[in-house]
């Protein structure tokens, strides 16, 4: 998959030392992937959580922090693309709306 803003991911991961490894597994993880539906994605990574046909929220480390993305899935024509809308800790996830946050073109 390819992972479009990932300085956004880098940056969080800068400012929170406690996410760096399970930020650096899950994009891992998203880079190593082809995911060509939901039920795919959630084989692959068991603690996340469609929340609609392209929207997924990742639980990070345990549930300690919480990643929210637009996934346009994997198909005969391309590798699909993961769009990070959204990423902080839970406290900060329970504050939005997951189905419509979206980065502004200066986060990303």
């Amino acid at each position: 998959m390819r992972l479009i803003t990932a300085k956004t991911v880098a940056a969080f991961a800068q400012d929170h030392a406690d996410a760096r490894q399970g930020l650096s597994d899950w994009v891992a993880i998203v880079k190593n992937a082809r995911w060509t539906s939901p039920v795919d994605l959630q084989r692959s990574v068991p603690g996340a959580r469609p929340i609609s046909d392209k929207r997924v929220v990742f639980n990070i480390q345990g549930n300690k922090f919480r990643i929210v993305c637009d996934v346009q899935y994997a198909d005969d024509r391309h590798n699909g693309i993961v769009r990070v809308q959204f990423i902080g800790t839970h406290a900060e996830y329970d504050k939005i709306d997951a189905m419509t946050v979206t980065l502004r073109p200066t986060d990303s």
